[in-house]
């Protein structure tokens, strides 16, 4: 009887989305396939619909969230945007997300993305995701997010240009602002010096679909080809106010802190991700101070992170209870903390520069690597060398453009 009332509830739901939920052409998302020039141009766009602050109460973010089958389809729209290597126009959503998203294909990416919105808001509020339309384009198995747009200033645009510069595997961008709903997180209680942890809050609550979606990401990776150290990382863009922790323009953590254990797994002789992008972030801003928990006692550790838990060896069912060891932690998790300046957009090319030198690259067959640029070309004399979609040159997204992202698309759309 109780799945018979969820069917009944969830097709209610739709059909109230397609009479209620969307606005005019002009002002929907799908409007930034048609005006953006580049990836992050459109990365930019569709945050402009992201979830406002203090937008939702009790009964309209019950609403928001997943019902049914959606939370299990949503992760399977995941899945299917990560493994298409072609055609974009061939994947597509389950059923129960019909009306609410949809994969597109822009330029040489596709992009899971919602397509209902209200008054300029995503009527969900999900997130988006953008992923290399063939995986040949593919250089690092690299997977990078922004979980705070809004709130952390200027890291969904940073986080679209490293993603586009450094070829990496895809791009997750949560669709609330962290205090889209600001009743305390259920999962993760708020901490003196981290301030409040709210329900839309994906970092610290496992029932936001930004947290479903990180789990089905890497739950495809270690399918495909599991996550070498050397090779992958799932790495978090965020930022800080210049008030806090104001010695540190950067703070680097894997989710453990400041323990006695966890200061030696950050330095002891084993090569972890973390310290290679600390060594490379440091050479390419050599005044710039930026540290691990070993250096600083900077409290942004990420060890209430819920994906970053997870991906330390914590189960799913215990994320929100047991916080990562240095005995289970992986590595396969960066978590960075940014104070402005280095979000600024004249920064994303040494960023980028920073990320490639951390992870080596691993070129699909007919690719090599290219020793200056450190990405993936077509093999001279393969059917790929003269393949425009093959591999694209290194020049990332030009940093006056991604200066004025954000207010071009908010005056757009208005």
């Amino acid at each position: 009887m109780l799945e018979l009332w969820a069917h009944v509830v969830q097709t209610i739901s739709v059909v109230l989305t397609f009479v209620l939920g969307h606005d005019s052409d002009f002002r929907t998302p799908s409007t930034c396939f048609k005006v953006s020039r580049d990836i992050g141009y459109l990365a930019a766009c569709l945050d402009t619909f992201t979830v406002p602050r203090g937008y939702y109460n009790t009964i309209t973010y019950d609403m928001a969230q997943p019902i049914g089958t959606q939370r299990e389809d949503w992760k399977t729209s995941i899945n299917t945007l990560l493994s298409v290597d072609g055609n974009c126009s061939l994947a597509s959503v389950p059923v129960s997300l019909h009306g609410l998203y949809d994969i597109a294909p822009f330029q040489d990416f596709c992009v899971l993305f919602e397509t209902s919105s209200r008054c300029g808001t995503y009527l969900k509020g999900w997130g988006f995701m953008i992923v290399p339309s063939r995986r040949r384009a593919v250089a690092r198995d690299v997977h990078i997010s922004a979980p705070h747009p809004h709130f952390d200033g200027g890291t969904v645009e940073q986080a679209a240009s490293v993603f586009y510069s450094t070829r990496s595997s895809s791009l997750l961008v949560a669709g609330r602002a962290r205090n889209a709903f600001m009743s305390p997180s259920s999962c993760i209680k708020s901490g003196s010096m981290t301030g409040a942890y709210y329900r839309t809050d994906p970092a610290h609550n496992n029932e936001e679909p930004f947290f479903d979606a990180s789990i089905a990401i890497h739950e495809w990776q270690h399918r495909r080809s599991g996550c070498p150290s050397r090779s992958c990382g799932f790495l978090q863009f965020h930022g800080k106010g210049t008030l806090t922790c104001a010695s540190d323009h950067v703070f680097l953590s894997t989710g453990l802190g400041n323990s006695s254990s966890s200061q030696s797994w950050y330095t002891d002789n084993v090569d972890r991700p973390v310290k290679r992008l600390q060594r490379n972030l440091r050479h390419s801003f050599p005044s710039w101070t930026v540290s691990l928990p070993s250096d600083s006692q900077c409290p942004l550790t990420a060890t209430k992170n819920v994906f970053g838990r997870h991906l330390n060896g914590i189960g799913v069912p215990h994320v929100c209870s047991k916080a990562a060891t240095s005995r289970l932690a992986t590595g396969e998790f960066i978590h960075a903390e940014q104070a402005p300046i280095s979000r600024n957009p004249s920064h994303y090319e040494a960023w980028s520069k920073a990320v490639v030198d951390t992870f080596e690259a691993t070129c699909s067959e007919g690719m090599v690597l290219d020793a200056e640029t450190k990405l993936c070309i077509p093999h001279v004399g393969s059917d790929l060398e003269n393949d425009q979609h093959a591999g694209y040159t290194m020049q990332g997204l030009h940093p006056d453009r991604s200066r004025w992202y954000t207010v071009l698309f908010s005056f757009l759309l208005m």
